[in-house]
């Protein structure tokens, strides 16, 4: 009897312990995303004007740019605020936009559902034959179509470039939070509480087209905490690289006009952008999902209704499983995780199936056969009708109706 106590007593902590866990994460989750970084301001100069000049006119310096772009961070003059600086900024000819840079997070840092990944271990199984599949229609389309060729860029925290699910698979990628270093996906001074997000993701992709390329772009640290002018750099490098997808699983309520550039500029050049709807259950835009041509992707339980933790709205694409969903981990395992940041690469690696169906396969043909061959979930959502998009992914209908 003594050892049966013993035994609930030691889970009542070890859940004790998970639930605090969570609930720390999420606080801190809450500081990750939507506020403003300190210290400098990010502009967008005309044509012809001076980076240089524009900096010594207001005494200070620039710190970075995005390579391809005339977007520049600029120090806030001293004794001056980011506000006050971006206001002079606005009124100086040579400048289209200045804005405060702002925080992204992982969505699920800061959401409803559980806050870290768990159940890793070794076994394959459930990664290589999951439930998820079989919702997306991951069927007859995994013999018509494989990514060949097509890259699929991740934004995220990095990946674990020695796992073996990823041997031959990946390309050079870029490190936009420490520049010179390769994009891995490990802890770091910032902390650890994300390290494996971007892994997950990218794991996803890797599964369900085989084939394709996986170009890591690391614009988050290890407590998944990244900037929008990282971000930016990270698309400009993706869309220079040659990658036809941008998956991005992080987010903010608010927007960037940098960003907003950046995602405009890889539209432009042909990619498709996938994004995640966001862990906070509302019906509350998340940005960079509403970016202009974006693909805004929510999530839904095995039953095909709407997970709590899904954010929805009519500005929501498609949605696909996003609980319980198992990938790749660091160390070579694999694990289960938890938020549309998950359900955001299903819909990635299906619009890789459709690109290497053909070369007439457009950005815009990709985007609109997804929608077109999805599956409604309205039925199952009653108080949600037109809020979840044309509803789920069909895998084996968007590649048939692809083929022809």
């Amino acid at each position: 009897m003594q050892g049966k106590h013993a035994m609930k007593s030691v889970r009542s902590l070890l859940l004790a312990g998970f639930v605090a866990a969570a609930l720390f994460l999420a606080a801190v989750g809450r500081t990750l995303a939507d506020g403003t970084v300190p210290g400098y301001v990010i502009c967008r100069i005309r044509p012809g004007a001076s980076i240089s000049r524009l900096a010594q006119a207001y005494r200070t310096t620039v710190l970075d740019h995005v390579p391809g772009s005339l977007i520049y961070t600029l120090k806030v003059p001293a004794g001056g605020t980011v506000a006050g600086f971006a206001d002079r900024l606005r009124g100086d000819w040579r400048v289209v936009y200045a804005e405060g840079d702002t925080f992204f997070s992982n969505p699920e840092l800061k959401g409803k559902q559980l806050h870290f990944a768990f159940d890793a271990g070794p076994d394959p199984a459930g990664y290589e034959n999951q439930g998820a599949y079989q919702q997306v229609s991951w069927g007859d389309s995994a013999r018509r179509a494989t990514g060949d060729g097509v890259v699929v860029a991740v934004l995220d925290t990095g990946i674990d470039a020695g796992h073996p699910v990823f041997a031959g698979r990946l390309l050079p990628g870029y490190n936009a939070v420490d520049p010179g270093s390769e994009p891995l996906d490990v802890a770091d001074g910032a902390g650890s509480a994300a390290v494996g997000h971007g892994t997950m993701v990218a794991g996803i992709v890797a599964r369900i087209a085989p084939e394709a390329r996986i170009m890591p772009v690391k614009i988050l640290n290890g407590a998944g905490k990244g900037r929008g002018i990282n971000a930016a750099k990270g698309i400009y490098f993706a869309v220079a690289q040659g990658a036809r997808i941008l998956n991005m699983s992080f987010g903010s309520f608010r927007r960037s006009a940098a960003l907003n550039e950046a995602l405009d500029h890889a539209e432009r050049a042909g990619a498709v952008l996938v994004g995640s709807a966001g862990n906070e259950g509302l019906e509350r835009v998340h940005f960079p999902a509403t970016g202009k041509g974006a693909l805004a992707v929510g999530a839904v339980e095995a039953d095909y209704t709407k997970a709590a933790y899904s954010n929805y709205g009519s500005w929501i694409r498609v949605v696909a499983p996003g609980t319980g969903i198992r990938s790749t981990y660091p160390g070579g395992g694999y694990a289960t995780w938890t938020g549309t940041s998950f359900a955001a690469p299903f819909v990635s690696a299906a619009a890789a199936l459709l690109f290497s169906t053909g070369p007439g396969m457009t950005e815009d043909l990709v985007k609109s056969t997804l929608r077109g061959t999805a599956r409604s979930v309205d039925p199952m959502n009653p108080g949600y009708e037109g809020k979840l998009g044309n509803g789920i992914i069909d895998m084996d209908a968007a590649v048939a109706a692809a083929l022809g």
